[in-house]
């Protein structure tokens, strides 16, 4: 979810470079549309509905939607939705769906029985990152295309000190790309967050890397929770414990591997039968 919200933050700053690049759009005006036709409980609204006027004054709208994985219940969604537009508009609606992980099954197609549906597709994993080296509204999306990581630093390092950028687009688009650069590592994510949080503060989507962060933290409290726990039964039960059997507790990651651990340590009669219900996790 929180590379869905990410990539929203993005399409909100980089409309017109989505279109251009992705739709080879040459636009004149661009409207969000905010009245979403016949919304029902089953229909949730679209990521970006948008009203583009063409250069060559026809008119088309474009539903830009967000996926971090593929499924065909989101297609079916969009079918749906792609109609209504048409219904209510009566004008020609082009679905843009944005993936972020790659997907066998996101063809760009959708066929079945009653009809076949064609929708256009981005895949992030398959675009080299040096052919968008001259978009900065679309450098978050970078970190997942090919080659994107390496230039991580260096893409970073323009958007933070872009003279025409603002503060608050810097942040947002700084935030952003900490949080989708996470879907191919972590650490890239971490990474960011400690050269650039004085401005990424300011991003409302900050909140998400904080809130992503107390979760991780707790996570983290349980477990190393878990092991002091274990080390307290097993010290009152068999007195001081050897280095190599407080190392390979410290080493475990798994929260279940440690509750059946201090299961263990209540069961078993002895340290040497301890250290070898270890050996055998």
């Amino acid at each position: 979810m929180e590379y869905d919200i990410a990539s929203k933050v993005v399409i909100q700053l980089s409309k017109e470079a989505i279109l251009r690049r992705f739709l080879e759009m040459d636009t004149e005006e661009i409207e969000l549309i905010e009245d979403i036709p016949g919304e029902t409980v089953s229909l949730k609204s679209s990521d970006f509905p948008m009203r583009v006027v063409l250069k060559d004054g026809s008119e088309v709208i474009v539903l830009i939607e967000v996926q971090t994985n593929f499924n065909k219940k989101f297609i079916w969604r969009l079918i749906d939705y792609t109609y209504r537009f048409m219904l209510r508009y009566d004008r020609k609606v082009i679905p843009l769906v944005l993936l972020l992980r790659a997907s066998k099954e996101a063809t760009g197609v959708y066929n079945n029985e009653i009809c076949t549906f064609r929708y256009r597709l981005v895949k992030f994993w398959e675009l080299r990152s040096v052919d968008f080296e001259d978009e900065k509204w679309l450098y978050p999306f970078l970190p997942i295309m090919i080659g994107g990581e390496d230039m991580l630093l260096e893409t970073e390092e323009k958007i933070y000190n872009d003279p025409e950028l603002k503060t608050e687009q810097k942040a947002d688009l700084l935030t952003a790309m900490a949080i989708i650069a996470g879907l191919k590592d972590k650490l890239l994510t971490k990474r960011l967050i400690e050269r650039r949080r004085d401005i990424m503060i300011q991003s409302a989507a900050y909140e998400i890397i904080k809130s992503e962060g107390m979760r991780e933290g707790m996570k983290e409290g349980m477990k190393e929770g878990m092991k002091e726990t274990l080390l307290a039964v097993l010290d009152e039960r068999f007195g001081v414990i050897p280095t190599n059997v407080i190392n390979s507790i410290n080493k475990i990651e798994d929260t279940i591997v440690l509750e059946l651990l201090h299961r263990q340590a209540i069961r078993c009669k002895s340290l040497e039968e301890f250290e070898q219900r270890i050996e055998k996790m």
